[in-house]
């Protein structure tokens, strides 16, 4: 784990040691609601060896601490200021779920940086259920989080031991935190304005997702120009757990196929 000092805020950031190609991309990585970079470990571990792989603990998260955000312009601001302590002039940016919605932000204000786009269940918008709202107010009100149903989050067919792994990796996240994370999400929307991407991007859902279903990457893959999608079957929310062969081979694929220079899209 390394670390950087943002707006006098130390946020910490997880690295894969690896060999990447000469010409292999440096892709950041952005998580979700209540969660933390660790949750990309096994996928930047398989990928490592081709390009060159990072993942951001964002604010009071993981091993940033803080109390995190209400708005998802404020993590934004964060994910693009690391990948400049980094160095890093161009770079792809990954996003899952309130992370898409970050990397989003990033294409539209920030997209001469970028050299990919990666949204992976995720959305233009970002409704919560209501009941999901009211269980994350009531934790942080108390201090602990509830177990949750699984269907949310998981397709049905997957192993109950991938949901627990996943839990166990995202347990430590203050609920509150999780609770202004589920506000970030709920207030964002940019349904109007993905048609203002110019950069070559790719969407991929699990067809059993609850929280950001098919019909949002859908609508994704029609208003961004060249935007390719991908629904993998028998994965829900965290779909590049459920399936995580289908889901690097997918990303491996994309990586591959960026133009060698920047360009811009028509």
């Amino acid at each position: 784990m390394g670390s950087a000092v943002i707006a006098e805020r130390t946020i910490h950031y997880h690295r894969v040691d690896g060999r990447p190609a000469r010409h292999g991309r440096k892709v950041l990585y952005v998580h979700g609601t209540g969660c933390n970079g660790r949750v990309w470990l096994p996928h930047m571990t398989a990928i490592a060896d081709a390009h060159d792989p990072v993942a951001i603990d964002l604010p009071g998260h993981g091993g940033s601490p803080g109390r995190g955000f209400r708005g998802v312009g404020d993590y934004t601001y964060f994910v693009v200021e690391l990948a400049k302590a980094l160095g890093w002039d161009r770079f792809v940016v990954a996003g899952h779920s309130l992370g898409g919605a970050i990397a989003l932000l990033t294409a539209l204000h920030d997209g001469d940086l970028l050299d990919g786009l990666i949204l992976v269940d995720t959305g233009a918008r970002l409704r919560v259920d209501p009941g999901l709202l009211r269980g994350a107010r009531a934790a942080a009100e108390a201090g602990h989080a509830p177990a949750t149903d699984r269907s949310w989050g998981f397709a049905s067919g997957t192993p109950q031991s991938v949901v627990d792994t996943v839990q166990q990796l995202t347990a430590g996240t203050d609920p509150a935190v999780t609770y202004q994370d589920w506000i970030a999400d709920d207030t964002f929307d940019v349904m109007s304005r993905v048609k203002e991407i110019r950069v070559p991007a790719l969407a991929i859902c699990g067809a059993q997702d609850r929280l950001t279903p098919v019909k949002y990457h859908q609508f994704l893959a029609t208003q961004i120009p060249g935007c390719q999608l991908t629904i993998v079957e028998d994965a829900g929310h965290w779909m590049f757990w459920e399936r995580p062969e289908v889901f690097t081979r997918t990303v491996r694929s994309f990586l591959d196929s960026l133009p060698t220079s920047p360009r811009s899209l028509p």
